[in-house]
């Protein structure tokens, strides 16, 4: 019985052995948000399977270029955002097209829902994105 109880008290001191510096997590609150990517809504133009060349035309005839910089199309606009920089995805780009945004007029009155489309292609291609 003491061989026992001796037993029981070695493994008890030798299990807490080297558990000085261990430290468990804690859960930490928040205050505030946390910042969360922008979601875009899905538009009739996202739907739709851009061209790539026809919205090149379209790129330019819109005037997209006196407003945003993009290297595929040689233009240089400091308005909106640096397309090559930013490199959007093609349902961000059918949205914006789309609805309009920050200093962004909406195009769903002056462009048909395939050019909203294959310029989004276009802007998407030209920066390296990947189509839907």
């Amino acid at each position: 019985m003491r061989r026992a109880l001796l037993i029981v008290l070695s493994c008890g001191v030798l299990a807490g052995c080297g558990a000085e510096g261990v430290v468990s997590p804690t859960p930490v609150t928040v205050v505030g948000t946390l910042p969360q990517a922008p979601t875009f809504p899905v538009t009739p133009a996202f739907k739709l399977t851009g061209v790539p060349t026809a919205g090149a035309k379209v790129f330019g005839s819109a005037g997209c270029g006196s407003c945003h910089t993009l290297a595929a199309a040689h233009s240089t606009g400091t308005v909106g955002p640096n397309l090559d920089q930013l490199r959007p995805d093609y349902r961000a780009v059918t949205a914006q097209v789309t609805n309009g945004g920050a200093q962004m007029p909406s195009f769903k009155k002056t462009l048909s829902t395939q050019q909203i489309a294959d310029v989004s292609a276009y802007v998407v291609k030209s920066t390296g994105g990947k189509l839907p």
